[in-house]
């Protein structure tokens, strides 16, 4: 029979502590809620559109490597489609918030979900 010693448990406690703690706030992160949430599309880091996501709206945003679909829905954001081999930021799906943005590496592009202005598109 094995002895676990009282180092052994306390180690073992602040480790599972620590763990959820950081599931706990990957999972508040994810769903911070916006004022009048806008999508921020950047392009090689620079932004190419603002659009709220209380209009809704599709676009198409290309580059050299391919392109990327992007649609505003009922309050969210989504690639829809994109040419790149591994289809992460489709994969991601529809984001409204939150401090976790949609990427796509191969194209260079993400989409931030920020506090929006009155303004449609700047």
């Amino acid at each position: 029979m094995c002895k676990f010693n009282k180092k052994v448990f306390v180690g073992l406690a602040v480790l599972l502590a620590a763990a959820v703690a950081g599931v706990v706030i990957f999972a508040v992160m994810m769903n911070i809620p916006r004022k009048n949430p806008t999508a921020e599309i950047y392009q090689n880091g620079i932004l190419i559109k603002r659009a709220p996501l209380s209009v809704d709206a599709e676009f198409t945003v290309e580059c050299e490597s391919g392109k990327n679909v992007v649609k505003i829905e009922n309050g969210t954001v989504s690639v829809t489609f994109a040419d790149c081999p591994d289809k992460v930021c489709v994969n991601r799906g529809r984001v409204s918030g939150g401090a976790v943005p949609i990427v796509c590496l191969p194209h260079k592009l993400e989409i931030r979900v920020v506090d929006g202005e009155n303004s449609v598109d700047v």
